[in-house]
């Protein structure tokens, strides 16, 4: 049974191996940001004192009440933060912004890594022997399935981490400018 074999292969096992070692790191950033993201939904009320309490003349106020299109950099509402105690979770998602290029590359890796095993399996094959070439079979196959797996689940990792992102972003946007609205409110 072709199964068995890839199961029992070392080359793909090792493949299998690294994968998973890959996988386990996108999706403990992943699940951590997810915390962070909630920490800081939790202090938008933060953020809605901090709108008011920003003087018409600041940088980000004009840039945010410009024009939806211009937007504040995470960054920038991190640093305004930094003071408010929702900091750390605006800055812990900063660092996500990085991970998510690095879960980019752990799926690409995957990828690479099953049609390495795939060609190391061609390469070595003696084709004039058809009982030899068979046995390559389940390197090539196991390699290739254990990668194709991998970059699949690394791909939906990173649509989660880019999903919280923008989720962040819209929140911390949305609550400082309703922080504009309510100053209007308080000050008509």
């Amino acid at each position: 049974m072709m199964l068995g074999k890839i199961f029992s292969d070392p080359a793909a096992l090792l493949v299998m191996a690294v994968v998973t070692v890959l996988v386990a790191v996108a999706g403990r950033w992943v699940a951590g940001n997810r915390r962070h993201f909630d920490a800081l939904r939790g202090g938008l009320d933060v953020l809605r004192k901090v709108g008011r309490e920003l003087p018409p003349e600041h940088p980000i106020r004009r840039r945010l009440e410009s024009a939806p299109v211009v937007e504040v950099s995470f960054e920038e509402i991190a640093h305004l933060l930094g003071a408010e105690g929702v900091g750390a979770a605006a800055l812990a998602l900063l660092r996500l912004r990085s991970q998510l290029n690095w879960i980019e590359r752990f799926g690409q890796l995957a990828v690479h890594l099953g049609i390495l095993g795939t060609v190391f399996a061609l390469v070595t094959a003696d084709f004039g022997d058809p009982e030899a070439f068979r046995t390559k079979l389940p390197i090539a196959l196991g390699t290739t399935l254990f990668g194709l797996i991998g970059a699949v689940v690394l791909s939906l990792l990173g649509g989660v981490a880019e999903s919280v992102l923008d989720r962040a972003t819209e929140a911390v946007r949305d609550a400082l400018l309703s922080g504009f609205d309510d100053e209007g409110d308080v000050r008509g």
